[in-house]
């Protein structure tokens, strides 16, 4: 080395961590082990809950649902007593 220059480390330049930078992910639901008295009573509370709610959203009860729902009601209520109008 020269005279007055100062040593560098043989190192490579620092690297971003995209680990600390990424966005978090949401925390995953442990699943029972297949076959346990725990996995049946998960799939059974699970199916129960896909029975009764059948694909519609969890948790969202807001007031636009309740008019949609409202209105579907109302024509079906029509649309039976027109069809016994009509008979």
């Amino acid at each position: 080395m020269s005279a007055g220059r100062a040593a560098r480390p043989l190192t490579s330049p620092a690297v971003a961590n995209h680990k600390k930078t990424a966005k978090p992910r949401k925390p995953q639901k442990h699943l029972p082990k297949v076959g346990t008295p725990a996995n049946n009573a998960y799939r059974t509370k699970e199916s129960r809950r896909d029975v009764v709610d059948f694909g519609l959203n969890r948790g969202r009860g807001g007031a636009a649902t309740w008019v949609i729902a409202a209105i579907v009601v109302f024509l079906l209520v029509v649309g039976v007593i027109g069809f016994i109008a009509l008979t």
